[in-house]
């Protein structure tokens, strides 16, 4: 069913197809929340409150974007609200041990065949990026984000984020470059 029937069957009363779009967007905005907050329980609470402000303002939607756009602010929003509740510790205060706590968590519960030597240095590359996106601003982070994990086009990025497109553009620039040169001084990665 696509998302436009669902939403409205949602709003006639069949409050029992909510948990479809759940099911649809769950993996995405999980892994969206992730990527911003660095902590595998934060972004859990996140995609519940995304998922809860979905549920309670679903009326509000309008069919002027794609759902998961929308769906993808709301959770922007959510993780923005997260760190600045009770002054918690912004994204870039988060510690690595964190990341390899997540990352070994995720690891396990994936079930993956025994690693490799290739495998291995994968995984120790991607452990090294999520480190290098928590050095970068929030807003070059969102943009990799978005572009690279997501897969949203720059149009939309500019569209979900308020920004004029050459902004994403430098955005994105700026932030791989600086990933870039995190992972060269770090390890001697690319």
């Amino acid at each position: 069913m696509q998302d436009h029937e669902l939403i409205k069957r949602i709003r006639q009363g069949e409050k029992q197809l909510f948990g479809q779009l759940v099911e649809k967007y769950y993996d995405d905005v999980f892994r969206y929340c992730f990527y911003q907050t660095g902590n595998e329980h934060t972004a859990y609470d996140c995609t519940q409150e995304t998922f809860y402000h979905l549920m309670r303002f679903l009326d509000n939607y309008r069919e002027r974007n794609h759902f998961k756009s929308y769906l993808i602010r709301i959770a922007s929003n959510v993780c923005r609200d997260y760190f600045r509740k009770d002054g918690r510790r912004t994204v870039r205060e988060v510690s690595y041990s964190q990341w390899e706590d997540s990352a070994e968590t995720t690891a396990k519960s994936a079930e993956a065949p025994p690693s490799t030597d290739g495998a291995e240095q994968e995984t120790l590359l991607r452990l090294s990026i999520r480190e290098g996106l928590m050095h970068l601003p929030e807003s070059q982070r969102e943009a990799i984000v978005l572009y690279y994990y997501q897969g949203y086009k720059l149009r939309e990025i500019a569209g979900l984020t308020g920004v004029p497109l050459s902004t994403v553009k430098t955005r994105l620039y700026a932030g791989t470059e600086k990933l870039k040169q995190y992972l060269k001084e770090e390890g001697g990665i690319l």
